[in-house]
């Protein structure tokens, strides 16, 4: 494969032109037809082959593309055909985004208080009712009041674990608001959209009504719009920073630890492989950003949560 052209539309934005020949094609096609159940349509088998002949040699293209213009990909490349002719070969375009200039502030040196959700009196009776038996419900007074108070203990004691997992996460969230400078409108876009569909997946498996949502959170339509922009954008941020993080404190892991982990690719985790450039780039950096967060939390305070829990009563 061939490059034909390398271009960014704006910073981080990055678009690639580049041909395959007519040899390449061929054997894609070859490759094709050799295997299990091969297209019969002639359309389908030449969309297949060109998916191949991609996956299969657009790699070294990508690789090199990447060392000589010191690009920082975090994005897969999207790929659309420009036009094909089995004589000729083909010509396609890919866009990716990479880290465009931006600037790290502080890293280190934040401060989150973990904050356990309030438990219910509901949710301490349902504990003991599923695991405790007829000897300790029947007991006196006294007794019944030290079983409640051991099963609040421990719950409580899950829900600051709970909540000391959110404060870790929301330290690192805090990083995105030290990451200055401006991002490629798509990537942007894309995010704000990916969050959009998390939000209504989780308000689909919580059976929640959105206008309910709205009303508990005191929020329009357009403010909550708002809301999720920025926390998108903020979430993006803190992603950028944590590689910027690693690059810093010397995080990035070695050719050897990625080639382990690529060895140990578990498609459930991390889904379908691309082509080897771009899968070895996800584990290296899903690697440095996981050390970078690492990084982040030991240097930074989680204030303990209140000793006492908050029990919400049952109404009378």
């Amino acid at each position: 494969m061939k490059l034909e052209h390398f271009g960014m539309a704006e910073p981080g934005d990055c678009r690639v032109v580049f041909t395959a020949s007519a040899q390449e094609l061929e054997e894609a096609i070859a490759a094709e037809q050799a295997g299990e159940n091969p297209p019969a349509d002639e359309e389908d088998l030449m969309a297949a082959a060109v998916n191949r002949a991609i996956l299969t040699g657009f790699s070294p293209l990508y690789a090199e593309l990447v060392e000589n213009h010191k690009l920082l990909p975090v994005t897969d490349p999207d790929f659309e055909l420009l036009a094909v002719n089995r004589a000729e070969g083909f010509r396609a375009g890919a866009q990716f985004f990479c880290v465009p200039p931006l600037e790290l502030g502080r890293y280190t040196g934040f401060v989150q208080p973990i904050q356990p959700r309030p438990l219910r009196e509901l949710t301490i009776e349902l504990e003991i009712n599923r695991f405790h038996g007829d000897e300790d419900r029947a007991a006196d007074a006294a007794g019944k009041q030290a079983l409640r108070e051991r099963v609040t203990r421990e719950l409580y004691a899950k829900r600051c674990e709970q909540g000391k997992m959110l404060a870790e996460r929301e330290l690192v969230a805090q990083l995105g608001n030290e990451v200055k400078g401006p991002l490629p409108k798509q990537l942007v876009a894309g995010n704000y959209f990916a969050e959009q569909r998390q939000f209504n997946l989780r308000m689909q498996a919580n059976n929640i009504n959105f206008d309910q949502y709205l009303k508990v959170q005191g929020q329009t339509v357009e403010e909550f719009r708002q809301q999720l922009h920025a926390d998108a954008e903020r979430k993006l941020r803190s992603r950028l920073g944590l590689l910027l993080v690693a690059g810093k404190e010397h995080l990035w892991p070695t050719e050897a630890e990625v080639a382990t982990a690529l060895a140990a690719w578990d498609v459930k985790k991390q889904g379908e492989k691309t082509f080897p450039a771009n899968d070895a780039r996800k584990l290296r950096q899903g690697m440095a950003a996981n050390r970078a967060a690492k990084f982040v939390v030991e240097h930074s305070t989680l204030t303990p949560p209140p000793a006492e829990p908050v029990v919400e009563e049952l109404p009378r």
